[in-house]
């Protein structure tokens, strides 16, 4: 996978490129098989819709113009979310030496709960310690817990009103336009544009300061032992 960097630092694989930012559609009415929602004119089922839900349009430019750190692509979200890759380097998280758990890691001093729903892809221990080096909000406080399964359970989005189909406060005293997760069942999903794949976590075990990095000195004790035979 080819990393990409900025600064001196590397850029996450998960983060958008402003050379990938597409123009979007107007939102229209549309009537379907499973009833009314939100749609494009010109919309293309297999492209611009999944999982019930109507699907921001992004480009796939990674390394072209600048990197925007405050947001995901969601081509590469929906990749990493649906194939265990992790969210800073691209490669797969399964490590069968670890029962095939993925480590998850979420902004907030709020322990992760059984069953959370997250946008936030899995990632390596490593590439974790990596991130909450460089990540400002990570830095001011995050959770992190070894995960056994991951379930897809709905989509991060903006629900549209459907009589005026303008975008709808997430909640009272937030602004219109924020992204809320739906879950797929949700009457609201077909009223929501979407911008990310929510999965829920399931057989949660909290990882601590000290056990994440004793976890990414194991990973590098790895990867050297894979570049140099012998060394480690």
């Amino acid at each position: 996978m080819k990393q990409h960097f900025w600064n001196g630092k590397r850029v996450p694989y998960v983060t958008a490129w402003t050379a990938e930012a597409r123009p979007q559609p107007e939102i229209i009415r549309r009537f379907g098989w499973a009833g009314e929602g939100i749609g494009y004119e010109d919309e293309e089922p297999v492209i611009d819709r999944r999982d019930e839900a109507l699907w921001v349009r992004s480009g796939i430019a990674p390394g072209r113009g600048k990197p925007d750190f405050r947001r995901m692509n969601t081509h590469r979200q929906k990749r990493a979310t649906r194939f265990s890759l992790c969210q800073v380097c691209g490669e797969s998280v399964i490590d069968a030496g670890a029962e095939e758990r993925t480590l998850h890691l979420l902004g907030g001093a709020v322990p992760i709960a059984e069953g959370e729903p997250t946008a936030a892809p899995p990632v390596h221990p490593l590439c974790a310690v990596e991130a909450i080096e460089n990540c400002p909000p990570l830095g001011r406080g995050w959770a992190a817990a070894l995960v056994k399964f991951s379930p897809l359970w709905g989509v991060a989005g903006v629900v549209h009103d459907p009589v005026t189909l303008e975008p709808l406060p997430h909640s009272p005293g937030r602004r219109p336009g924020e992204l809320q997760h739906v879950h797929l069942a949700d009457k609201d999903i077909r009223w929501t544009l979407a911008s990310f794949t929510v999965v829920s976590l399931h057989g949660v075990a909290a990882v601590s300061h000290d056990q994440l990095h004793e976890m990414a000195q194991d990973d590098a004790r790895r990867a050297l032992a894979v570049e140099q035979p012998g060394a480690a």
